[in-house]
């Protein structure tokens, strides 16, 4: 089969300049020329010479000096937990009393039980940030259309070093699936979302899938599978080797070296190396523009993953000239589309039955709910 004899690519090339969303980059085209800003969306599949091409045209230099620590920290507000008429906060997945160790599970409006899952992961370069973060704002809509969404926390690298951070979150899975009678939650697909380094975490759940090596059972739950069945990765890290210098120190703080002089012992937390045939459906975004996490990880990402598995398993928007975190990501139009690509896992047969066309905003708040 001809088709097959090349890598197989199934990209959604997204890019906008869109003069509804202001980013840093075009307030700066702004002030150079007074034409408005052009909407460009190319969709469709790209081959390997063609998104080659795509991706070095594509990329750009920052406009300013970035701090990527401080960047990455983000949001000091807090999703506000008190808005959702039903809700189990604080639940430890593990037997500690680590506040780190515990997830929220946050019911739909709209729906009924058994509830298929969503499972939110925070980013903060692995050193920062929380489960109830106002970073996780837009995964909280999935709750407007039918879906629980579980918020789950994991060790810090103040407190634990790799591989800690990925046996909380398979440890977290476990708990799900062997208390989903309890909650009223659908074990059979788990879709896992994650921002930054949350992306990270949740590609490495998916590549890792029944690597029993990979997870640390004693942290309970041992019989329940750690496995995901989808992921959704927003400007999420997929090799920690090669990020840029002003961001590779979170990948040092990580692993606990310096991981370019130890690319070798480092490759094993970067989910681009554990690719195998059975990798399930991914989705990801990024931005051109993203001088933390280069958006060149996703390309390479998504095409490993085409290449391993034979088939159309990885699709990927990309946002000119948005940077790392950008409001340009971070919209209603990439949470539907987002949401599109979820029903597809979860509703194999037939469309998600709760998606209504309207979304809520998700209130936030300056205190941390308990």
């Amino acid at each position: 089969m001809k088709f097959f004899s090349k890598i197989m690519l199934a990209f959604l090339f997204c890019l906008s300049l869109s003069g509804t969303v202001s980013t840093l980059a075009q307030e700066t085209i702004s002030q150079e020329s007074n034409s408005p800003n052009v909407d460009i969306t190319i969709t469709g599949e790209a081959d390997e010479q063609l998104l080659e091409g795509l991706t070095n045209n594509l990329k750009a230099d920052s406009q300013e000096e970035i701090d990527a620590e401080e960047a990455i920290k983000g949001s000091t507000h807090y999703v506000d937990m008190d808005q959702f008429r039903k809700r189990y906060l604080d639940i430890p997945y593990t037997d500690s009393q680590n506040d780190r160790q515990q997830l929220d599970i946050v019911y739909p409006s709209i729906g009924n039980s058994p509830y298929k899952v969503v499972v939110a992961l925070h980013g903060g370069g692995w050193f920062s940030g929380d489960r109830k973060s106002a970073s996780l704002q837009t995964i909280q809509m999935a709750t407007q259309q039918g879906y629980v969404v579980i918020n789950v926390g994991y060790r810090l690298t103040d407190e634990a070093k790799w591989p800690a951070q990925l046996y909380d979150v398979k440890a977290a899975i476990r708990f799900i699936r062997a208390n989903a009678r309890q909650y009223r939650l659908d074990p059979a697909n788990i879709v896992v979302w994650g921002n930054s380094a949350g992306g990270h975490l949740a590609s490495m759940l998916a590549t890792t899938n029944g690597m029993g090596e990979m997870e640390d059972l004693s942290m309970g739950n041992a019989k329940a599978s750690s496995a995901v069945q989808g992921v959704v990765s927003w400007y999420g890290i997929s090799d920690i080797t090669k990020l840029p210098d002003n961001s590779i120190n979170i990948a040092n703080k990580l692993m606990g070296y310096n991981v370019r002089e130890k690319a070798a012992e480092a490759n094993a937390a970067s989910p681009i190396n554990y690719v195998t045939r059975d990798f399930p459906p991914i989705y990801m975004i990024h931005g051109t523009n993203d001088s933390i996490v280069p958006f060149d990880q996703s390309v390479k990402f998504a095409k490993k993953i085409n290449t391993v598995t034979g088939k159309k398993q990885a699709s990927l928007k990309l946002h000119i000239n948005a940077t790392h975190g950008d409001n340009a990501i971070r919209n209603i139009t990439n949470v539907d589309e987002t949401l599109n690509f979820i029903d597809k896992i979860m509703y194999k047969d037939r469309k998600n039955p709760y998606r209504v066309k309207r979304y809520k905003e998700i209130k936030t708040t300056s205190q941390k709910s308990s």
